[in-house]
């Protein structure tokens, strides 16, 4: 007879199974807001890190210099983007004296050889989703044609 009463009393009560069913389920109700935000951020980063990745290759991109300022728009892969370029006209200093040991000769010589550069600011954004975008701006120099 005791063995069977030991045997009766080896599992969980109903009572015992219901406050650990209940523990459960709040831990469950606490932490499910927290999971879905982090789902939702980790969806959003991915999406961040594409749009970077679309904009650096935009700035690093050849563009076409001619006729000064140019703007073109465009979507990829569900990003909106737009590229600005504008010719930036900068006093650059004019020396008279030629360097130590320069002739007037070398000094026309290497005056006409230069290369003559021009500025260019490039700006460059990309949009995607509602309200989000990031942008990027940068200085490149191009030989004047």
């Amino acid at each position: 007879m005791r063995r069977d009463a030991k045997r009766l009393r080896a599992g969980f009560t109903l009572i015992e199974a219901l406050v650990a069913l209940a523990v459960l389920v709040a831990f469950a109700g606490a932490l499910g807001p927290h999971l879905f935000q982090g789902r939702r951020i980790l969806a959003s980063g991915k999406g961040r890190v594409n749009a970077a990745l679309l904009l650096r290759s935009l700035i690093e991109a050849p563009f076409d210099r001619e006729g000064g300022a140019k703007t073109q728009d465009g979507e990829t892969g569900g990003f909106h983007w737009r590229i600005a370029a504008k010719l930036i006209f900068l006093d650059t200093p004019v020396f008279d004296d030629p360097p130590p040991g320069m002739d007037e000769k070398a000094k026309e010589k290497e005056e006409g050889d230069a290369p003559q550069w021009a500025a260019y600011r490039v700006e460059a954004r990309v949009s995607w989703g509602e309200g989000q975008s990031i942008a990027a701006e940068t200085i490149r120099l191009a030989k004047e044609r």
